[in-house]
């Protein structure tokens, strides 16, 4: 597998984000790095479907939910721009 860029990842967020659109409270708020994954307006199981989606997109099996298991990090602490480096550098451990 080859490794994936920040941007590939981005993509792919901002697609999977797009499809859970109608599951959003309110108005949803605005998809950008510094954007706190709980501020989106998504509840629980959708935050978790989306990591689902990003680690099924990139055949990372369960990795980026065992590394944020392993660090202790919270799902709705993390920000936008924490998953996306967090995918990037799971596909380059995954690819090396």
């Amino acid at each position: 597998m080859a490794a994936v860029t920040y941007d590939d990842a981005l993509a792919a967020l901002q697609e999977i984000f797009e499809d859970l659109e109608d599951d959003l409270d309110g108005d949803g708020g605005e998809l950008s790095a510094d954007s706190k994954l709980i501020d989106l307006g998504m509840e629980s199981i959708s935050l978790v479907y989306l990591i689902s989606e990003l680690q099924q997109s990139y055949g990372l099996g369960d990795a980026l939910f065992r590394k944020m298991r392993d660090e202790n990090t919270m799902l709705v602490d993390m920000t936008v721009d924490d998953i996306l480096k967090s995918v990037v550098e799971l596909s380059l451990k995954a690819s090396a």
